[in-house]
């Protein structure tokens, strides 16, 4: 019921700019990359936020994967997401901005090989955020990571079958 409600929520923020999808097979791979590299994590820049949290790049692969797995596990086969480096089509995921409790704020393009947008997406985000969510910063972000990937999946697989 809690993660109806955040998923119910976040829904309302997101924005899909482009959607020419109808081009990707059904059960297609699609390489996945992550980006943090100009996001504000906790109030800090990357590098910021990694002198600080010394686990940063040891876990950062590992909310990576929740992520992943969250947009994997909604999506339930229609598409994978994955290190597939050599699929002719690419998911970029940029993360803008890392809340305190971990919630996690991105945007989302599909492109192919030629570099042609054939999906895009703004201001994904897990929902509304609890008053107090137990753990350490980078515990909040593996399961903040997980719920936005799954918010992320849903709007992908609802855009794809729309088509």
């Amino acid at each position: 019921m809690v993660a109806m409600c955040l998923f119910s929520l976040a829904a309302n923020a997101q924005e899909v700019t482009v959607k020419e999808m109808s081009d990707i097979k059904p059960g297609s791979k699609i390489n996945y990359i992550l980006d943090f590299s100009e996001a504000s994590i906790m109030g800090m820049n990357e590098k910021d936020f990694s002198n600080y949290e010394s686990d940063w790049q040891k876990d950062k692969p590992t909310i990576s994967g929740r992520f992943q797995k969250g947009v994997n596990n909604r999506l339930g086969g229609v598409l994978t997401f994955g290190y597939y480096t050599d699929s002719p089509y690419t998911m970029k995921v940029k993360v803008k901005t890392v809340t305190d409790v971990g919630n996690i704020y991105c945007d989302a393009v599909i492109t192919n090989k030629e570099g042609k947008v054939l999906f895009s997406v703004k201001n994904v985000n897990g929902g509304a955020e609890p008053p107090l969510l137990p753990g350490t910063k980078l515990a909040k972000m593996k399961i903040w990571a997980q719920i936005t990937g799954r918010v992320l999946g849903g709007i992908i697989k609802s855009e794809y079958l729309s088509q």
